[in-house]
């Protein structure tokens, strides 16, 4: 068995990568135990126009995952909360009369895996769309197939910019974009650090890069001076030797992009090793309750970071009771955890955009229908959900959050870059909106 502290950091190794979130796939017919198991029909609507995936009592969805021979595995509660809710959904009927199953394909986060197990989701159990797919660099190998098939992309656990900007039609984000959300942070150390000095930890790849320009449009017109800038590649946990360095710079707060390992190792080494109580401002990739169990729950107190959802410890409110309620009745045994309540925050957007779809459900008429949504809360969110024909990224909003014995606490009004303004600034109890007037 692997030491406490190493056991965590394979559990983070995952976590969000982004999270690295998120590619769908997996070698072979590899079906998660998670997901609800899959056959598929023949697929047509009611009318007379046949859609791949689609029946007059089902609808099929896929998604490439590692589910096995990969740290990353740590991610599957997600796909967890995705089945849940939509067993949650389907023990009241379905949508319009159809169930929504999910086939998921392990690509053990592999990306000539995950190319694999997708051709096959397409092009043999003839799914209807693409959910929730774990992973950066293997979604990236079969984003543009999905793209050309029109397939419907829809919730990469990722933020990378790539993925909504330029828009393609049938590709939706996920979480929120590292940029955005590099923006918050940096609008944070501009406001609380002005005049001070700024180090940077940042992961040698696109959600380095992304957080960066982020960080660095945030602060656009301050003071704040930039004096370290140290990287680290995905491979690499133990960053030791650039926390040295940072510190030898003297800066007066540190900001950290990157998978929690080496954002966790940062934290940990700084306080336990160099005994430097520097600030840090860092990445909603590591805003989980695993990074408190690898940095330490004391070396992270008071760490900033960012959160567009709700959160297990909140367990007075009724979305995570009604969580905790699903998990236990269609969870299959699964705990419920911050990640299962990821799962079903975006299972619910799905749900959502299905029912905007209409009873004639078509992939265009799934486009249209998430397209429309507006000022819309999901109960696991905090922050609203708002779409448009050229902003396929359902949140854009979040909330500060600061790490306080263990739990990652929100505080503050919502930080907006939302492309497609409403007039909903945040959420609470069962999905219920908040307007502004509410918030003054």
């Amino acid at each position: 068995m692997l030491p406490r502290f190493r056991r965590g950091f394979l559990i983070a190794a995952i976590l969000l990568a982004g999270l690295l979130l998120l590619s769908c796939g997996g070698k072979g017919d590899g079906v998660s135990k998670t997901p609800a198991a899959i056959q598929t029909t023949g697929a047509s609507t009611p009318g007379t126009e046949e859609v791949p995936g689609v029946s007059d009592t089902e609808i099929l969805l896929g998604s490439h995952f590692a589910l096995s021979q990969s740290p990353a595995t740590a991610y599957a509660p997600i796909l967890d909360g995705y089945r849940a809710y939509f067993d949650y959904v389907n023990s009241q009927g379905g949508v319009y009369g159809r169930k929504i199953k999910l086939i998921v394909g392990d690509d053990h986060y592999n990306p000539a895996d995950t190319l694999e197990v997708v051709r096959k989701l397409v092009e043999q159990d003839g799914i209807f769309a693409m959910i929730g797919c774990l992973g950066e660099s293997t979604h990236t190998t079969i984003w543009k197939y999905l793209e050309e098939q029109g397939i419907p992309d829809l919730f990469q656990s990722s933020g990378i910019v790539k993925w909504t900007d330029p828009v393609a039609k049938t590709r939706f984000g996920g979480n929120p974009d590292y940029f955005t959300e590099g923006k918050m942070l940096g609008k944070y150390i501009a406001e609380h650090y002005a005049g001070k000095k700024l180090g940077l930890l940042l992961q040698n790849d696109e959600i380095g890069v992304d957080g960066e320009n982020g960080l660095r449009a945030g602060l656009e017109g301050s003071d704040v001076e930039i004096v370290a800038r140290e990287t680290f590649e995905t491979t690499q946990w133990d960053v030791t030797a650039q926390t040295q360095r940072l510190k030898n710079a003297n800066p007066d707060v540190v900001a950290a992009y990157g998978i929690p390992p080496p954002v966790a190792s940062l934290v940990k080494v700084a306080r336990e090793t160099l005994n430097w109580d520097v600030p840090f401002v860092l990445t909603g990739v590591v805003a989980s309750d695993v990074f408190a169990q690898l940095a330490g729950a004391q070396n992270a107190e008071g760490a900033i970071s960012v959160v567009f959802g709700k959160q297990l410890f909140q367990s007075e409110d009724p979305a995570i009771q009604l969580h905790l309620q699903i998990m236990k009745d269609f969870g299959q045994g699964v705990p419920a955890s911050n990640f299962t309540l990821y799962g079903q925050a975006m299972a619910e957007i799905m749900v959502k955009g299905l029912e905007n779809a209409g009873p004639n459900l078509t992939r265009e008429s799934l486009v249209d229908g998430l397209e429309a949504i507006r000022d819309w809360c999901c109960t696991a969110c905090m922050v609203p959900v708002n779409m448009s024909p050229t902003d396929h990224r359902p949140m854009e909003m979040e909330f500060y959050i600061r790490m306080e014995n263990g739990n990652w606490v929100p505080f503050g009004d919502p930080i907006s870059y939302e492309s497609t303004p409403g007039k909903v600034i945040a959420c609470k109890g069962l999905g219920e909106p908040v307007y502004a007037s509410e918030g003054e």
